[in-house]
């Protein structure tokens, strides 16, 4: 019998965005209305984010918000937990992704985390390095 071969696919992805791990036990619209109060923002909610979970048909869907600043930065929220599965595995322990996409030289991420540290129902807020985590890749968006 011959040997099989395996072929693997390996793709460097370059991640364009600041990204918060949260732990907030609140459901996702509450904590985004916080949010909103925390940033003068406007989150609204978008369709599920659907990840494929490799085998036909099986998807996870996660709770989606999205918010534009008058400066045209991207602010979203991503719930990391679903029915089925978890947008980044390796994380169980935080309820929600906090990332921003188009800022600026001028954006300062860490007053940004640090406003949501203030917000009483946050329990915990640690910036992550998208590039150390192994599946970031479910991150890819937009």
């Amino acid at each position: 019998m011959a040997a099989k071969k395996v072929l693997k696919l390996e793709a460097d992805y370059e991640y364009d965005f600041l990204m918060a791990g949260i732990i907030c036990s609140y459901k996702d619209y509450r904590f985004c209305y916080e949010l909103n109060e925390a940033f003068d923002l406007a989150f609204k909610r978008q369709e599920d984010y659907k990840l494929y979970l490799g085998k036909p048909g099986a998807t996870a869907s996660f709770s989606f918000y999205l918010a534009v600043d008058k400066y045209g930065i991207k602010y979203y929220v991503l719930s990391n937990k679903s029915v089925h599965a978890m947008l980044i595995p390796e994380k169980p322990v935080f309820d929600y992704f906090f990332i921003v996409k188009n800022y600026g030289a001028q954006f300062d991420f860490a007053q940004a985390v640090k406003q949501i540290k203030d917000i009483q129902m946050v329990t915990a807020i640690v910036v992550l390095d998208p590039e150390e985590l192994k599946s970031s890749s479910n991150l890819l968006f937009d």
